[in-house]
């Protein structure tokens, strides 16, 4: 079993134990995604103090909801930042509150400041591991994805390659790039 499946399952297993109600389980998920969901809040405008109480009712109100079998899955940490700006949006509407910050922030955007900081961090690893790849490798793709009007007859000539060598390639560099982006994404 390779580590990504490995941890995966642990995680997985973590989650089930939080919605059964193992406190030892909630301590390392918090643990976990509470800097995620903190810099969402402060991405969105939340001042770092009440970001923290934010999150910390956030983080409550899923265990409950977990302990009172309201939740057939836990994925974080999209559910707790999505509870933490919910409650942030209902603070914000409240009389003598400053609304600035969260008011005009549409739904569709809720993750957005995680999903560009993921989008970041997944393309760091991509570009990584296409820095492992064997030079011929790295020149098709550079060729083929750099100017997308070319073939793959004329990649195959510009780098001394069969086609068919050219097309092996870019299946090759996809496989690898998607197992890198989608164990990243985990």
């Amino acid at each position: 079993m390779d580590i990504t499946l490995e941890g995966s399952v642990l995680e997985g297993a973590t989650e089930a134990a939080a919605r059964t109600g193992d406190r030892s389980a909630w301590t390392e998920l918090i643990a976990r995604h509470n800097r995620r969901v903190l810099l969402s809040l402060l991405a969105h405008g939340v001042l770092p103090a009440q970001a923290k109480e934010l999150a910390q009712e956030a983080w409550l109100r899923l265990i409950t909801q977990a302990d009172a079998r309201k939740l057939p899955r836990l994925e974080l940490p999209g559910l707790a930042i999505r509870q933490a700006l919910f409650l942030a949006r209902s603070e914000a509407r409240k009389p003598g509150q400053s609304t600035e910050a969260l008011e005009d922030v549409p739904e569709s955007t809720i993750d957005s400041a995680e999903t560009q900081f993921f989008d970041r961090e997944r393309l760091q690893k991509a570009h990584e591991r296409l820095q492992d790849l064997s030079p011929s490798a790295r020149a098709v793709f550079e060729r083929l994805y750099g100017d997308p009007q070319l073939s793959h007859a004329e990649v195959a000539a510009r780098v001394g390659l069969s086609v068919q060598r050219v097309r092996q390639i870019v299946c090759e560099v996809r496989k690898v790039l998607r197992a890198e982006l989608e164990g990243a994404g985990r």
